[in-house]
């Protein structure tokens, strides 16, 4: 995939699924104005993040030991963000279990929004609506 579209000046959504089980109903994005971007792992949405800056992220939020000393999957996304792509809206997805360590996570990065599963495409559509807005 070309980057060419980081010059066009278009809206940007990275959806980073890593385990699944959330829509992505790339064609409702694309109709609010956005170019939709998959990635299937963090590690390939975090080296996309070197050459372009999406307007919104919307990310599984994943949590266990293998992180090791992270709460989540999700710090080096803002690690990245804090350095230089703070305008970058961050919607969570995540499994109700996890709640109280998202919420540590929100304590310490800025979290536009959660979505809790099961995430149906009209409320991810609605928070990403909200998100062009802010």
């Amino acid at each position: 995939m070309g980057l060419d579209w980081v010059a066009s000046g278009m809206k940007v959504l990275l959806f980073i699924i890593e385990r699944g089980g959330y829509p992505v109903c790339a064609d409702r994005f694309t109709r609010l104005g956005y170019r939709v971007i998959v990635e299937r792992s963090m590690r390939k949405a975090l080296a996309l993040l070197k050459s372009a800056s999406p307007d919104v992220v919307i990310a599984e939020f994943n949590f266990g030991p293998r992180y090791g000393d992270r709460i989540s999957n999700l710090e080096p996304l803002f690690a990245r963000i804090e350095t230089g792509l703070r305008a970058m809206r961050v919607i969570a997805l995540a499994d109700a279990e996890y709640w109280h360590h998202l919420e540590t996570l929100r304590e310490r990065f800025p979290v536009f929004d959660t979505l809790m599963h099961p995430v149906t495409e009209d409320r991810l559509v609605d928070c990403v609506s909200r998100a062009a807005q802010s």
